[in-house]
């Protein structure tokens, strides 16, 4: 536990570090999030917090776990997600569009990446066995469901990232609740990733909550849902039970359902499912009246809920 509490602190402090480098490093390369009718913020803001956080993650991860094997995978498919995310907000910062396709074959290589350096899901329960048993996928299969994940997480995240440090705070809570999960199951790897995406996000939101003095851009939206996507894949995705199926699922279950509800909505509508647009759910609590800050709490509460849904699940198998 106390190695645990380490790394959680050391992560927690290269962000506090590295964000105030990240502001200034934004300014100076013009990557800056100009206010529009979507964007409630009211002056331009810096959009690199993405960088802080991958710089923090890359020496927490190197100082606390051996840098072989499938953690190899993690941080080059974190480096892939992160770079096509700064490709995006540096050319949104000139006033243009990176466009839908380019950002999703970047997404599919960084999980490509991840899933060649065995980091996959090889199996899922089937729900229909007496016995528990397991459904096997061929090494196509499993490229191909390792890959629908991890890129459906990186683009959850990334519609999250709305209001003055929701995005954040929602792969806070998730992380948390995947860092329990790994630790119940005796996956120390995963629950110090898990652990080191707790210290990363809580220490930014010391600079990222309303009124933020920087955002995470597309570049750590990216950079956290792949992030999380491949925990999940490496940690609880590996438990040959319904539950460690269901865990992740549970605890991305906000930005899921708010994902699932827009996609629907959009496609109903005759509209690209991934256009933008003022329909998410702290959208629509904004127009029925609370504020931004109201608006993320209530946010924080559901996607709580959600998580302890998770673990009610994983203490009542153990039983």
């Amino acid at each position: 536990m106390l190695r645990y509490i380490t790394i959680f602190i050391l992560s927690g402090l290269l962000v506090w570090i590295f964000t105030p480098l990240a502001e200034r490093l934004s300014y100076r390369l013009g990557i800056i999030d100009i206010p529009s009718k979507r964007k409630p913020h009211a002056k331009p803001t810096p959009l690199m917090g993405g960088w802080a956080m991958l710089i923090s993650f890359v020496i927490s991860t190197v100082v606390a776990l051996p840098l072989k094997g499938h953690r190899v995978g993690i941080l080059l498919g974190a480096f892939l997600a992160f770079a096509i995310g700064l490709a995006d907000d540096y050319v949104k910062s000139r006033g243009k569009e990176l466009g839908a396709l380019p950002k999703f074959l970047g997404q599919v290589l960084a999980a490509l990446v991840l899933a060649s350096c065995g980091v996959r899901i090889y199996h899922i329960t089937n729900p229909f066995s007496a016995t528990g048993g397991l459904i096997w996928f061929s090494p196509l299969v499993s490229y191909l469901m390792t890959v629908l994940w991890v890129v459906g997480v990186m683009n959850i995240i990334n519609f999250m990232d709305g209001l003055d440090g929701l995005a954040a705070g929602i792969s806070c809570i998730a992380a948390s609740t995947l860092a329990l999960v790994a630790w119940q199951m005796n996956q120390t790897a995963s629950a110090t990733l898990a652990v080191i995406v707790v210290g990363i996000t809580l220490g930014f939101l010391r600079f990222n909550k309303h009124p933020a003095s920087i955002f995470m851009g597309d570049m750590g939206s990216n950079f956290l849902g792949f992030l999380l996507g491949a925990i999940s894949v490496g940690g609880s995705f590996k438990s040959a039970t319904f539950v460690g199926m269901v865990v992740p699922i549970l605890a991305l279950g906000l930005p899921i359902a708010d994902t699932a509800f827009n996609v629907i909505r959009r496609t109903k509508n005759g509209k690209p499912f991934y256009e933008a647009d003022l329909g998410h759910t702290f959208h629509r609590l904004q127009r029925w009246g609370l504020t931004q800050v109201q608006t993320v709490y209530f946010m924080y509460l559901i996607s709580i809920c959600f998580s302890l849904t998770a673990l009610i699940f994983l203490f009542a198998s153990r039983r």
